[in-house]
């Protein structure tokens, strides 16, 4: 966990720097507009000399901790996600690990979700950019319960239908590169989990120089 906490400030450390040195490369007092489609095209904006694409798609990779009713406690999630958009709202296909321990390791106590989100999202402001998604799972994992045929606790596994919702924010330094806050909630009938997540935002918005 130290090691992944430690590429996830590595990994915010370099964004904001990022942000920096663009910053101080350009006029400050320029502000993001959008120009006519003749000169950078349908649904872009121009921002610090560089042209971006609306409503572009984007990836978020997150970490953070939540309450289970499986092992009624605190327990260690992440989440890789692709977001896809249309003209009024998107899909969101994502992998989602919650465990009592590192989610990365094997655990007798694990939930892994494949999601299918639909949702939308607030894109206008270039710094900030809001997202809310919500659709099905497939819920597959283990847990500890206790065993009236061997008297003992065991391992159950289980496959499931499920659902799973999110809620994201997060703060853009750079209009393609951001860091944010989800909250989240996934249910099935053996592991529900409902937490928060900081998660790094990477988007595929960048077209061009405008020069």
């Amino acid at each position: 966990m130290k090691h992944f906490l430690m590429l996830v400030l590595s990994l915010s450390f370099l964004i904001f720097h990022s942000a920096a040195a663009q910053e101080i490369q350009t006029d400050k007092n320029r502000a993001a507009k959008v120009v006519p489609d003749a000169f950078v095209g349908k649904n872009r904006i121009l921002i610090n000399n560089r042209i971006y694409r609306l409503n572009a798609p984007y990836v978020t990779l997150a970490y953070g901790r939540g309450f289970s009713t499986r092992t009624e406690g605190i327990d260690q999630n992440m989440t890789l996600a692709y977001h896809h958009f249309f003209d009024w709202f998107g899909l969101r296909l994502a992998y989602h690990a919650t465990s009592d321990l590192q989610p990365w390791w094997r655990s007798y106590n694990k939930l892994n979700d494949f999601t299918l989100g639909l949702g939308t999202r607030y894109d206008k402001h270039p710094k900030w950019n809001l997202a809310v998604f919500a659709g099905p799972s497939l819920a597959y994992g283990w847990y500890i319960a206790w065993s009236d045929v061997f008297q003992d606790e065991r391992s159950f596994r289980f496959m499931v239908p499920g659902v799973h919702g999110e809620i994201q924010a997060t703060y853009r330094p750079v209009y393609d590169l951001g860091v944010g806050l989800s909250v989240y909630g996934s249910y099935n009938k053996f592991y529900a989990v409902a937490g928060a997540q900081v998660h790094l935002y990477f988007s595929l918005a960048y077209v061009r120089n405008y020069d």
